[in-house]
C-alpha cells in the first residue's frame, strides 16, 4: 500500500509517499517540504505536491495535523484551515485518515530502529505505557497506552497545560511571562520553538539586568537558530539559555512521565532535540528526575531522543496499519 503521507506543522509541512510493505519502519519517497502559510487549504497543498509529482500514484492519503482532531475534522488555529475528511476523500478519490500530529509521531516512534534513537538515560524498560514529548514550533505530548499486548498513542494538547515553577528563578520567569502576554502561561510558551527561545532570552536579559546580545536585536529573526549558533561558538549568554531550556524540557517531561507511569520509556521527539543534544545530555535528566520522593522511580525510566526527522510523516501513513 502506498500512502500520500502529510505532516502539517504550524511553520512547514512535509508530503511524501510512504510504502507500507510490511516493514515496521516505512520507506519514504517523493518528499516535498512546503511553507504551511503559503497555502489556504490542505487540498491546495496536495495539488501542489501532485503538480511536482504528476506520475506518482498512491492508494490513500493520511495526515497528521498540529491541532485537535474530533470525528475526522480539524481546525488549525495557526493556519486558519478547517479540514473535513470527506472533502479530502472526494478531492483525491482516495481513502483519507487524519490524526493529531503528536499521535502520528507516536505511531512512528514505536517502530523506529535503535539507529534512529539517542539514549539519554538507559534506565530499565518494563512492560507498560510509553510517553512522547516533542518540541518544535509548538509542544506536543502523548501518552502511549499499553493493553498488555500492544501500544497505542493518544492525541493530546498537553503543551498548553499550565507552567508550574519549581525554583526561585522559575518563579521569576512565570511572573515575567505573565507581565508580557496572557496571564495563563503554558509550557508551550517556554518550550515551543523560536517563540520559546525568544521568551527565555528576553527573561534572562531582564533577570540579569543586561542588554540582549547583538545577535538577538531583530524582532523578526529566528531566535532559536541564532541562539544555537552562538552557543556552539562558546557564547555564555546563549549557553545559559539552552541550559535552562534543557532543564525545563526535562521538568515537563518528568511531569508527563508521572502522569502515565511510562515504565516502557519516554521519547523526546520534534525538531529541536537533535539540535541541542549536548545540552540535553547535560541538563535534561536533572529536570526530569527532580520530583522529590519519586526521583528514584524517574531515574529508572529509559529516555531516548528521536533523531529521524520524518517520524510525523511516517506516522501519518501508519494510521492505516491500526
Amino acid at each position: 500500500m502506498r500512502v500520500l503521507a502529510i505532516d502539517i506543522g504550524g511553520t512547514k509541512s512535509a508530503l511524501g509517499i510512504c510504502s507500507l510493505d510490511g516493514q515496521a519502519d516505512p520507506t519514504v519517497s517523493d518528499l516535498l517540504t512546503l511553507r504551511s502559510s503559503s497555502f489556504k487549504s490542505l487540498i491546495a497543498m496536495i495539488s501542489e505536491w501532485q503538480r511536482n509529482h504528476p506520475e506518482v500514484k498512491f492508494d490513500a492519503v493520511g495526515a497528521g495535523v498540529a491541532g485537535p482532531v474530533v470525528a475526522g475534522s480539524a481546525h488549525l488555529t495557526n493556519l486558519g484551515w478547517t479540514i473535513q475528511s470527506d472533502d479530502i476523500s472526494n478531492s483525491t478519490g482516495k481513502p483519507f485518515r487524519i490524526c493529531n500530529d503528536i499521535q502520528s509521531h507516536g505511531w512512528s516512534v514505536l517502530s523506529l530502529p535503535n539507529s534512529s534513537l539517542e539514549t539519554l538515560n538507559l534506565g530499565s524498560e518494563a512492560p507498560g505505557p510509553k510517553a512522547l514529548i516533542a518540541a518544535g514550533t509548538g509542544l506536543g505530548e502523548s501518552i502511549i497506552g499499553f493493553d498488555g499486548r500492544k501500544h497505542f498513542p493518544m492525541s493530546g494538547e498537553g503543551g498548553h497545560s499550565s507552567f508550574s515553577p519549581c525554583s526561585a528563578r522559575e518563579s521569576r520567569l512565570l511572573e515575567h511571562l505573565r507581565g508580557h502576554g496572557s496571564a495563563h502561561v503554558s509550557w508551550e510558551r517556554i518550550l515551543g520553538g523560536s517563540d520559546g527561545f525568544r521568551n527565555l532570552a528576553i527573561f534572562q536579559a531582564a533577570d540579569k539586568k543586561i542588554s540582549l546580545p547583538g545577535y538577538l536585536d531583530n524582532e523578526s529573526q529566528d531566535w532559536g537558530a541564532n541562539i544555537f549558533k552562538a552557543a556552539t561558538e562558546g557564547d555564555d549568554f546563549a549557553n545559559d539559555v539552552l541550559s535552562f531550556y534543557a532543564e525545563l524540557y526535562g521538568r515537563e517531561a518528568g511531569n508527563l512521565a508521572l502522569k502515565c507511569l511510562c515504565s516502557g520509556g519516554l521519547y523526546i521527539g520534534g525538531g529541536i532535540a537533535p539540535k541541542i543534544l549536548p545540552w540535553l545530555k547535560t541538563y535534561f535528566m536533572a529536570g526530569f528526575c527532580d520530583k522529590g520522593r519519586f526521583e528514584d522511580l524517574l531515574s529508572s525510566i529509559p529516555v531516548k531522543v528521536v533523531l529521524d526527522p520524518l517520524t510525523g510523516l511516517k506516522g501519518a501513513a501508519l494510521q492505516f496499519c491500526h
